[in-house]
């Protein structure tokens, strides 16, 4: 376990400065999001919507593909660990807000939701199918192979 975390902290520290600080704004956004789910409902105002329109910059950045390289973004495996984390923590959020008898057509929600998309789907474009076709044939018995970031 604390080798886990060593390797974690060392994936943080590969990270620049500004993309450290975007991602604890991102964070903090995110439980600020959640918070609101259950104890305001479905009271909206505009700090709620500025907080909710900078966290979804911030994943949208962290998940983006970037056109040109981007040394902000030094190791993919920060990306899909964010990536990760976030699936989990809105997953639990939404089926929560379920159990409990939220209003679902909430807007919060819907941003949760959102995120939920955008990091499965980002999960899922990472995942890059091994070997060619080729192969499969030589091999039937075989498992297909994935190469995984």
């Amino acid at each position: 376990m604390f080798k886990k975390i060593k390797k974690l902290k060392k994936i943080w520290e590969t990270q620049c400065l500004a993309m450290r600080f975007l991602t604890i704004l991102g964070f903090i956004a995110f439980v600020h999001t959640c918070i609101t789910i259950f104890i305001n409902g479905g009271f909206s105002s505009s700090s709620n919507e500025t907080i909710r329109s900078v966290m979804s910059s911030i994943f949208g950045y962290i998940f983006g593909d970037q056109i040109i390289p981007n040394d902000n973004l030094r190791d993919k495996k920060f990306q899909v660990l964010i990536a990760g984390f976030m699936s989990l923590l809105s997953l639990a959020v939404i089926m929560l807000s379920y159990w409990t008898s939220i209003d679902q057509t909430n807007s919060t929600i819907g941003e949760i939701r959102n995120i939920l998309f955008s990091t499965v789907g980002f999960l899922i474009s990472r995942v890059k199918l091994g070997n060619a076709s080729n192969e499969n044939d030589k091999n039937k018995n075989e498992k297909d192979k994935f190469k995984c970031d």
